[in-house]
Parts: structure tokens; sequence; C-alpha cells
């Protein structure tokens, strides 16, 4: 990502990518609402930067929640080899 590298304006965004201005605004104002970027005024510019603190954050829900999921595939794997043996069994 290209703000993990500092500040960049709508421009520099827009220059990056295939996409149009607006579009990227468009994203940015998303980011922006879930406090993933701030942006500040320099002059006719609006710089972005990521928040850190913010990202942190989603990385660590992310980590809980793949926790979950790992250990819902283990009981499913667990479940799954004990139908197995049982199915196995009646034969």
């Amino acid at each position: 990502m290209h703000l993990a590298r500092g500040e960049a304006s709508v421009s520099d965004l827009v220059g990056l990518f295939s996409l149009t201005q607006p579009t990227v605004s468009s994203h940015l104002k998303v980011l922006e609402s879930a406090g993933l970027i701030s942006r500040r005024r320099v002059a006719q510019s609006r710089p972005c930067k990521l928040e850190t603190e913010q990202l942190k954050a989603v990385t660590d829900w992310l980590e809980q929640l793949q926790e979950v999921w790992e250990g819902n595939y283990k009981r499913l794997d667990a479940l799954l080899a004990e139908l197995k043996q049982a199915q196995e069994e009646k034969k």
C-alpha cells in the first residue's frame, strides 16, 4: 500500500491506479470514516495518512477471529474423522 510509505494526495494515488479521481476519493472517504486514514489540509491539497493504531486494532481483531475459525475447523475435522470411523466400523 502506497500510504504505508508516507502521506499521499488524492492525485498521487490516482496516478498509481487505473481509477478515476472520484473513485479514489470515494474509497478514501470510506477509509477515513472507518478511522483507517486521516487527512489534513495543506493549501489546496489534502494529504492522506495511515492511522496505524486503528490498523493494529483491525489486525488484532482479525487474529482473534482466525483463532475462532481455526478452533471451529479443528472441531469439524474431529467430527468428520469420528463419523468416518463409525461408518467404517459398520462395514
